[in-house]
């Protein structure tokens, strides 16, 4: 492999991702040493996502709710979530399934032991824009591999038909869904 080749770069993102937010029976950890250095939302497939970006150490960790955290999980199995996993980890990205999470100031703990009731995605990069611009990439390069169980429950989320754990999280989805003139791409 030829240094400073895409999947050169990918792979070191994931490794990088990996150190900065380590990941062990299921539950992964990311504290970062600032708490939204930037947030808003980007727009898959006419799905708006909200997105952050946190500091570690000299690194930017951008994360998107693919899906935001609901209380009845995804239809979706371990099994695909882990095959997506894998096809996530050749693109540079971390996957975030997760059946429960817990944010406190600067500490974010993602469990996952089954049920998918949330499901982020996290890119690295040395500044804010690189981290955000990757992050839009590499979703939009993605999006046809997400397990469809996980992009439909966001959109019956954004529908009515799916309820959120907090409804702050909705509220924002549904401005941006609003500002989009309130129509999704058909799952």
């Amino acid at each position: 492999m030829v240094l400073g080749s895409p999947v050169s770069e990918e792979r070191d993102d994931f490794l990088q991702l990996r150190r900065l937010a380590p990941e062990d029976h299921g539950l992964t950890v990311l504290d970062a040493d600032t708490q939204e250095t930037s947030y808003g939302t980007i727009v898959a497939d006419g799905l708006p996502l909200i997105f952050d970006t946190h500091r570690k150490e000299s690194w930017f960790v951008s994360t998107v709710e693919i899906l935001t955290e609901t209380i009845a999980p995804a239809s979706v199995s371990r099994e695909e979530v882990a095959r997506f996993g894998k096809v996530a980890e050749h693109a540079g990205v971390q996957a975030l399934p997760y059946s429960a999470c817990f944010f406190k100031g600067n500490l974010h703990v993602y469990a996952y032991y089954g049920p998918v009731r949330g499901f982020d995605l996290s890119v690295v990069a040395n500044d804010v824009p690189a981290a955000e611009r990757k992050l839009e990439a590499r979703v939009r390069g993605l999006w046809d591999e997400i397990p469809r169980g996980i992009v439909d429950a966001q959109r019956e989320l954004l529908a009515g038909t799916r309820k959120a754990k907090y409804s702050a999280d909705l509220e924002v989805l549904q401005k941006r869904m609003a500002a989009l003139g309130g129509a999704t791409a058909a799952p």
